[in-house]
């Protein structure tokens, strides 16, 4: 309508010019340019004024609020930040779902969910589901899928429940790495019996908090009317609102003038210049086990979180470990998950979810110590905006993977504060490692956190201790690496080389490979650690791969599903036959599965020709099976819930 008056106008102008003016030609002239003008105006017009936003009905309104203004009105100022930002995955933690967000390609799928269809389907440029949801609220499903998470290892799909803007999980999920699809809680260490995905209103009532920017839930009984300031994590996530920042720099003048002072702008936060505490808390805010404290409950339902980076997270949220266990927000957690912090975290408080960095980092010495100078923070081994790493593919990929500054992969990261270990000869002194053979990493920050199907390093950055190992049960760094040798060697180097005082162990400590013993009689989380370790390539440059597979092939009919997974996957990387695999589904029934470790089991032993090795069950004619059957009759049965 607006355009159509416009026009109006612009004829009725133009008319009047014509029929008011001499006929001269200097007059012709003048009436046709301001014709012209009148017409480019149009025009402009038409292609100037931007389309009105899309309201969608049936998925949490996009709707920048509170100070917020979106990542896009930052570009103008900003192009390279904006650039590297949009590459990285935090961008894509919430995308609508769309012919292009959604990495699979396909038509038509019939999905299986333990034996139950999940229909997806095209239709135009929507993808719908059907399928038969179960759990606290069974009913027949058709409806669109409005809106995926994640991109990077893992796509979740949300389908429209069709009351109001709640979202519900499809039961299955992509893995973008293998190409396939998966029951959604066989992705986490969750107890087998865990078939149904979260209920409807997950999204609206949790997930928004970490993967979308200024979520306003909006929820209450019979209401769900969730608004997000942007899907993803966008700039204003990590630099707080920017309304006043943009009106503060609209002249560009002021912008120029503001970006030769060296005065802080106090309308944007720069979590590089807030110190390393807060700093850190920018990261923690999604990158920790924590809850809003129960002061904030109520403003929560309607306004959403209240905290802004640059302020205390700790203010506004309980970040937990076990020392907060009887704290009054954690009562339904607990009444709903009585194992939730045996799960969650190893008993000293370290945390076992990947994900949750931020926990690890509040409980390592690098950020404890005191020295505010010296204080490690995230940003001190990781960036935001990769434009510095130049524009090669590699490079850029590299980055986002993880987002760790140039240079950060090796032991740099370490050496930048602890720099009398960058003398090649001093750091094999300290590791006892030859030069290159290991990185301080693989001592300090072991692959010890779980989630997502693979193991991440912890962020509670501490040195090797079999006394750790011994009162929490957590696989010690040493033999992550050297999966084939006793806790009791360990002990031993760790004695002679370090001081560190002897322990007491049982027989099995003494004579049984550590790795050996956490895959066959460790809790659920404890054997995907350490199948996944099994094809790693450091462990497996330490510890050798030849004796492995029939360790392995025990795990393909593990109660949890995840396990099996991984277990399939280190043995598809082990030099052995992939033969006996062919065909393994990770999902198959028990008796099913059992039959494929059988065949690798069989096949392993007809080609071994390695020497006795008693530490990893291996007598003169192969597999040990007496030792081998005691030690799985004690794996730990205890459930386990590791999900994000």
């Amino acid at each position: 309508m607006e355009l159509l008056a416009i026009a109006a106008t612009v004829a009725f102008a133009c008319t009047a010019v014509w029929r008011a003016g001499p006929r001269g030609a200097g007059s012709v002239a003048l009436a046709g340019l301001l014709t012209l003008l009148g017409v480019g105006a149009l025009v402009a017009t038409f292609w100037l004024t931007p389309e009105p936003p899309v309201v969608a009905a049936n998925r949490p309104l996009v709707r920048p609020d509170d100070g917020y203004v979106g990542s896009a009105t930052c570009r103008s100022c900003h192009p390279g930040e904006h650039a590297s930002w949009h590459e990285s995955f935090h961008r894509t933690m919430s995308q609508v779902a769309s012919r292009e967000t959604i990495v699979a390609r396909f038509e038509r799928l019939e999905l299986d969910w333990f034996g139950k269809p999940v229909v997806l389907e095209w239709r135009g440029d929507t993808l719908w589901t059907r399928f038969e949801r179960g759990g606290g609220q069974p009913a027949p499903v058709s409806r669109p899928i409005e809106q995926i998470t994640g991109s990077h290892h893992l796509q979740v799909f949300w389908y429209s429940t069709g009351e109001q803007r709640e979202l519900a999980p499809l039961p299955m999920c992509y893995k973008i790495a293998e190409g396939i699809w998966l029951p959604l809680t066989t992705v986490f260490v969750l107890p087998p019996e865990h078939r149904d995905p979260p209920e409807p209103g997950a999204w609206n009532q949790n997930c928004h908090m970490c993967h979308s920017t200024n979520a306003r839930p909006r929820v209450d009984i019979g209401r769900c009317d969730t608004e997000v300031s942007e899907l993803g994590i966008s700039c204003e996530a990590c630099h707080g609102p920017g309304e006043k920042h943009v009106a503060a720099h609209r002249n560009p003048l002021t912008r120029l003038a503001a970006r030769a002072d060296a005065v802080a702008d106090p309308t944007v936060v720069l979590p590089g210049r807030l110190g390393p505490a807060r700093s850190a808390q920018v990261c923690g805010q999604c990158h920790s086990v924590n809850i809003l404290r129960g002061a904030h409950f109520d403003s929560w339902r309607e306004e959403g979180l209240v905290y802004r980076p640059g302020d205390d997270l700790h203010a506004t949220n309980l970040v937990i470990d076990p020392n907060v266990r009887y704290a009054h927000e954690l009562r339904r957690k607990l009444a709903h998950n009585p194992e939730y912090f045996a799960s969650a975290f190893w008993s000293d408080g370290e945390v076992r979810l990947s994900g949750r960095e931020y926990n690890g980092l509040l409980k390592s010495p690098c950020y404890t110590h005191g020295d505010a100078a010296r204080q490690m923070d995230c940003s001190s081994c990781h960036e935001m905006h990769g434009a510095s790493h130049g524009s090669e593919p590699a490079v850029r990929a590299a980055w986002r993977d993880d987002q760790l500054k140039a240079g950060m992969r090796g032991d740099a990261a370490c050496t930048q504060c602890h720099g009398g270990l960058q003398d090649v000869a001093a750091a094999a002194a300290h590791s006892r490692h030859a030069p290159g053979q290991v990185l301080c990493y693989d001592c300090h920050m072991p692959h010890t956190s779980f989630g997502l199907m693979k193991t991440e390093r912890s962020h509670t950055i501490t040195s090797p201790r079999v006394a750790t190992e011994l009162a929490t049960g957590r696989p010690n760094a040493c033999n992550l690496c050297h999966l084939d040798q006793t806790l009791a060697w360990t002990a031993g180097h760790l004695s002679d080389w370090y001081g560190q005082p002897a322990a007491s162990l049982d027989d099995d400590q003494q004579n049984v490979a550590a790795g050996v013993r956490w895959l066959l009689t460790g809790d659920a989380g404890q054997r995907a650690i350490t199948a996944w370790h099994f094809g790693w390539e450091g462990a497996q440059r330490a510890a050798g791969a030849d004796w492995q597979a029939p360790f392995l092939a025990r795990l393909l009919d593990d109660p949890y599903y995840v396990v099996r997974f991984g277990a399939a996957r280190s043995l598809r990387q082990l030099p052995f036959d992939p033969a006996p695999l062919q065909g393994f589904d990770f999902l198959a029934p028990p008796e099913v599965a059992r039959r494929f470790g059988e065949q690798v089991t069989a096949a392993w032993s007809a080609s071994y020709r390695g020497p006795a090795r008693p530490s990893v069950l291996l007598g003169p004619e192969g597999l040990l099976q007496e030792p081998f059957a005691r030690l799985y009759a004690r794996r730990d049965d205890r459930p386990v819930f590791l999900a994000e």
